[in-house]
């Protein structure tokens, strides 16, 4: 091996390792940083391990007589551009964590995404697709499922308040769409649409996935609003309208549009205020 082949390697090898430790120590901050804001706000850690990834909640419950109020997290860091995945999607700005820090509802569960805040060491049983194509997969939607039941379990029964952030919305919406213990479904930022999101971003299709709106007909019933961000350019008013459009019967269905919000700016400063407004259906 030619001296300049050697020195090659040697360079592509340190820059892979720095790659890696730099990796490391930003999953390691932005850990760190949903770690402060559950603890200011007295959200307790706990783990949902499933069989092909851990699901990482931080929950208040106060009293077990009363409904449980559920955030699903967004997407998270899951790409680094529209054609590269990340090789970690725990969140940046954990705007789902954020909200649910400012619940002051008595029983608060939030659930982060799949392979979410997990060690870079240990996504080795995750799938990239868990947070890419596959990210709103029937698999996703059955272990939220099982994590529901076992909150349910856990809590006299009792039923839920469902909030989902940006893909989370999806996810939130789809677990509406067949359970029987939802009270009311939120979403914020919420890709509500995924056919509508895809076709509007011009990114590739998801065979995997599930997408809510295809299930309005289930979803009809259940008291919802859905809060656009007025100034929201990667979910804009047009996928909330493309939902609305497949819907029939639309007296449970609001939309609300939040002013001087972008996709992720803006949200906790009125949050408290959006949660006063009621979900409710209308005659």
């Amino acid at each position: 091996m030619s001296h300049k082949k050697h020195i090659f390697k040697k360079l592509v090898l340190i820059g892979s390792i720095t790659t890696a430790l730099t990796s490391c120590s930003s999953v390691n901050n932005r850990t760190s940083l949903a770690k402060e804001i559950a603890i200011q706000s007295n959200l307790t850690s706990r783990d949902f391990p499933l069989p092909d990834f851990t699901i990482k909640s931080w929950s208040r419950i106060s009293d077990q007589s009363l409904p449980i109020t559920i955030y699903i997290e967004g997407d998270g860091y899951a790409w680094v551009n529209k054609t590269t995945p990340s090789m970690n999607p725990t969140p940046k700005n954990p705007i789902g964590l954020k909200l649910a820090s400012l619940d002051p509802a008595e029983n608060v569960i939030y659930l982060a995404r799949p392979c979410q805040y997990t060690e870079q060491e240990n996504l080795k049983t995750c799938s990239q697709k868990d947070w890419t194509s596959a990210r709103f997969s029937r698999k996703i939607i059955n272990s939220y499922d099982l994590i529901l039941n076992q909150i349910s379990s856990e809590n006299n029964e009792q039923k839920f308040n469902l909030i989902g952030f940006s893909g989370g919305a999806n996810i939130a919406g789809l677990l509406a769409s067949h359970r029987d213990d939802i009270l009311s479904l939120r979403t914020v930022a919420g890709n509500i649409d995924n056919a509508a999101f895809i076709k509007l971003h011009h990114v590739s299709p998801m065979p995997e996935s599930l997408n809510m709106a295809d299930e309005t007909s289930n979803l009809e019933h259940i008291p919802q609003i859905h809060f656009i961000g007025e100034n929201d350019r990667l979910v804009p008013p047009a996928i909330s309208q493309s939902y609305i459009e497949k819907t029939t019967n639309k007296h449970c269905i609001q939309t609300h549009i939040a002013p001087k919000t972008s996709h992720t700016e803006g949200w906790e400063n009125i949050w408290p205020n959006l949660l006063k407004m009621s979900a409710q259906c209308t005659n």
